[in-house]
């Protein structure tokens, strides 16, 4: 293996790692000239999972096509009914983190019924439910719009989320699996969702009877690190003593 392909295999690594690089970062560590990782920048964009960033590549993690068509059509009522719950526990003036996805569009969309939130999302979706409020405060980071479902995809340990204070976190997730696990498809998502529990007072979870028993790639956290739990009666019957183990208050 030549010099050339080594050092993009290094670089490619250090992609999956951290989830982002800079050109003059890699330039310093692989000990080469910004205009030689500017030419393994252009070999690597060419893969589907890698996309181009001013000064650097970033990780995205693809979604197959009508996968997220299939997730806004899957437990809608639920969602729906479990979204006005936490609505109705969120307090006007709150500052709170939502995660992406479906789940969380259908908590934005509840929360319309609130007044003064000062919100922090990484998904466009999320954020655009706000648009028409000038009571509302949003803020999003900087990064690559996946299109598929609008998350802002970026570096994995950026300072963004690490500016704020959130009274609560609002998350959803992949899968739980029989030992309390939670866990999530994306790395970016599950990052950035860690970031924002420790810096939220709370972390609320809302948990539909279709995640119970399913197992996403990555894990997120254990029940036990949740402090609110939004689930249906029928949910709540799968966790099977799960919930005895833990101080979870239900909401």
């Amino acid at each position: 293996m030549g010099k050339k392909q080594q050092r993009r295999e290094v670089l490619l690594n250090l992609i999956t790692e951290k989830g982002y690089v800079s050109l003059s970062e890699t330039a310093n560590a692989l000990d080469v000239s910004e205009q030689t990782i500017r030419r393994d920048f252009q070999a690597l964009e060419a893969l589907p999972h890698i996309k181009r960033t001013h000064g650097g590549l970033a990780l995205v993690q693809p979604i197959a096509e009508g996968e997220y068509s299939r997730r806004q059509q899957s437990a809608t009522q639920e969602k729906t009914a479990l979204a006005a719950r936490v609505a109705k526990y969120i307090q006007d003036g709150a500052s709170i983190f939502l995660d992406s996805g479906t789940t969380s569009e259908a908590i934005a969309l509840a929360l319309l019924s609130r007044n003064n939130l000062k919100v922090m999302t990484y998904s466009i979706r999320v954020a655009s439910r706000f648009l028409d409020r000038s009571d509302m405060t949003v803020a999003i980071p900087a990064g690559i719009v996946r299109l598929e479902d609008g998350a802002i995809i970026g570096p994995y340990d950026d300072e963004f989320t690490n500016q704020f204070r959130f009274d609560i976190a609002v998350v959803a997730i992949s899968g739980m699996d029989e030992g309390g696990r939670l866990s999530d498809n994306d790395l970016f998502e599950v990052k950035r969702v860690q970031a924002a529990m420790r810096q939220a007072d709370k972390t609320l979870l809302l948990l539909t009877s279709d995640k119970v028993g399913a197992k996403g790639l990555f894990e997120l956290c254990h029940l036990k690190d949740i402090d609110l739990l939004a689930a249906e009666e029928q949910t709540l019957t799968k966790l099977n003593g799960l919930l005895a183990t833990t101080k979870i208050e239900l909401l």
